[in-house]
């Protein structure tokens, strides 16, 4: 039986009930009468609307408390400067440790996603004796098959951790704890630590690819460059870019400079119609949009990845949104010697 979980605190309680009120609606079929939530502080009145959309769907919500888990593993290992954040999303490496033991396959899903599909092809997938179930990310895996960057589980695949389908009986057996753990113990410098730290800690032999359509991250992209980019390192076929392009199941709405996010102003996803649609059924119909996501970066290289990014999603050709990021390497390095900054963070082990 498959089970589905979000981890959040209070600020992400709107997209994350926007996007179970997606996936319980595309997905009849789900078994459980249960749908977890781990509870980094969700506040009484946005319970509330959570528990009516899954009471709508004849569904609950069983909240758990993953903190004991997550503050024990940042006390053990302070290093990790981004601890610092909530620790809602750094809880995907402990999930052994925080659902139920009858939980055995479960299904991990960011807050900031949308479910236009069934994933009941992930209820019976064939794990093949992997732990682990997620999308490849196309440049860090090209990357790391050419042996630019590489992983201390010397897989060559690099993950996105927005959609994460676990076998836990799989991942107990295996001791996957155990490897999570040892990677922390490298006191390395992650740049996140959920994505990271799990692309760092469990080796190929026990993930598993995921096609495409379960986790669309490049929405955002003009078409041209969009197709480009999924073609990178021939990570995958043309069908499965094609399909997951038309028909995705999962839409994953990253944050960042690119602007995809639909609930913040100045969205630039082809696909925000769609979560608009969902958003003005929601208990939250009313609540405006937020304002546009601002990220702290010294000014001139501030402007030049901006630029960068825009010119990903307005326009065909790469060249241009290339050079403007090349100017934007080009005044990172001398602002660098204006401002003291901290110590990059790298996804894997760079040679």
């Amino acid at each position: 039986m498959l089970y589905l979980c979000y981890s959040i605190n209070d600020l992400s309680a709107m997209p994350a009930g926007i996007s179970l009120m997606s996936f319980l609606e595309n997905n009849p079929d789900y078994e459980p009468e249960e749908v977890f939530f781990l509870d980094y502080g969700i506040r009484p009145a946005n319970k509330q609307k959570l528990d009516s959309i899954a009471t709508h769907y004849g569904r609950r919500i069983t909240y758990l408390k993953a903190t004991p888990v997550t503050n024990d593993i940042k006390q053990r290992f302070p290093h990790l400067g981004t601890w610092r954040y909530t620790m809602a999303p750094n809880a995907k490496p402990f999930m052994d440790q925080i659902v139920p033991e009858y939980v055995e396959r479960l299904l991990f899903i960011d807050a900031d996603t949308l479910v236009t599909g069934s994933v009941s092809d992930l209820m019976h997938l064939d794990m093949e004796g992997a732990a682990l179930a997620a999308v490849p990310q196309c440049w860090e895996s090209y990357l790391m098959r050419q042996g630019v960057m590489k992983l201390y589980s010397g897989s060559d695949m690099y993950f996105n951790s927005g959609v994460l389908l676990y076998d836990l009986n799989t991942w107990r057996r295996e001791d996957c704890h155990q490897m999570v753990i040892d990677t922390l113990q490298k006191k390395k410098q992650f740049y996140s630590p959920d994505q990271t730290l799990l692309n760092n800690a469990i080796p190929g032999r026990l993930q598993k690819q995921l096609p495409l359509k379960y986790n669309n991250l490049t929405h955002w992209l003009h078409p041209r460059q969009e197709l480009k980019y999924l073609r990178t390192g021939n990570i995958h076929n043309e069908e499965e870019i094609q399909e997951a392009i038309d028909h995705p199941v999962i839409i994953h709405y990253t944050g960042g400079d690119h602007h995809a996010r639909p609930w913040h102003k100045g969205c630039r996803s082809r696909r925000q119609k769609a979560y608009q649609l969902y958003w003005a059924r929601s208990p939250w119909k009313d609540v405006p949009p937020f304002p546009p996501e601002c990220f702290g970066r010294p000014i001139l290289s501030g402007i030049f990845i901006r630029l960068h990014f825009w010119l990903m999603s307005k326009q065909p050709y790469s060249a241009l949104s290339e050079a403007a990021l090349s100017l934007c390497r080009f005044f990172e390095k001398l602002e660098a010697k204006w401002y003291k900054a901290p110590p990059p963070m790298k996804e894997g082990i760079e040679e």
